[in-house]
């Protein structure tokens, strides 16, 4: 009999449906599960770019990208000052320029980058941005090169450079200026400075950090 016989029962027609309807739902999960399942191991993991090349910048300078979800800060500028390239050690990339900037993010981050990636930039003090890692380290009798004051109501210090996206400072909430310690390029689109708790929590989405070497 099929289900065009009068002699069909409505309840025999609802399970005909039913089943026809799991059967479906189990066809598209697993077609999910197959072909559309996330890189990551975990939940908290995100998607992020493999470590690249070292690459070699006019200034003499070279950089890397290197993979590392949900890293702390301090773990990467110690991973970053192990590595070494042609005789220079490696530190967390400080960009002091806009020439600079837009090296990294033609040559490093060319293709869909990665979540958020840590350079070499603290909050030393309340509203006092400064470059610690790498040359930069050095000035202002070892405090690091001061490169922003206050949020985003604040400004370069000395023609200094910085490309804060319009969300980088916080007021209220976990991430609250006044929370967070590190400086980050994250990805809404290009690659602009943000803020991060540097702790790897990871509800922030750490993906690696940018290597620089160079005097």
């Amino acid at each position: 009999m099929n289900p065009t016989d009068k002699g069909w029962s409505v309840a025999g027609r609802l399970a005909l449906g039913l089943w026809a309807v799991a059967t479906l739902l189990a066809l598209f999960l697993g077609y999910r599960l197959l072909f559309m399942a996330p890189s990551d191991t975990g939940p908290d993991t995100y998607p992020a770019m493999k470590t690249s090349d070292i690459v070699d910048a006019p200034s003499g300078h070279a950089y890397r990208y290197v993979a590392a979800p949900n890293l702390s800060w301090e773990a990467a500028r110690r991973a970053a000052a192990a590595m070494s390239w042609q005789g220079h050690a490696g530190y967390l990339a400080t960009i002091d320029s806009e020439a600079e900037y837009r090296f990294v993010i033609g040559k490093l981050f060319s293709g869909p980058p990665p979540d958020v990636t840590y350079l070499g930039g603290r909050q030393t003090a309340p509203g006092e941005w400064r470059w610690v890692t790498g040359p930069d380290a050095a000035a202002d009798g070892g405090k690091g090169q001061l490169f922003w004051r206050g949020d985003e109501r604040g400004k370069a210090e000395d023609g200094r450079y910085a490309n804060w996206m319009f969300t980088a400072f916080q007021h209220g909430g976990k991430w609250d200026v006044n929370k967070v310690c590190c400086a980050t390029l994250f990805s809404y689109g290009l690659p602009q400075f943000s803020t991060s708790l540097g702790s790897g929590d990871p509800e922030e989405g750490i993906s690696g950090y940018l290597v620089e070497f160079g005097e």
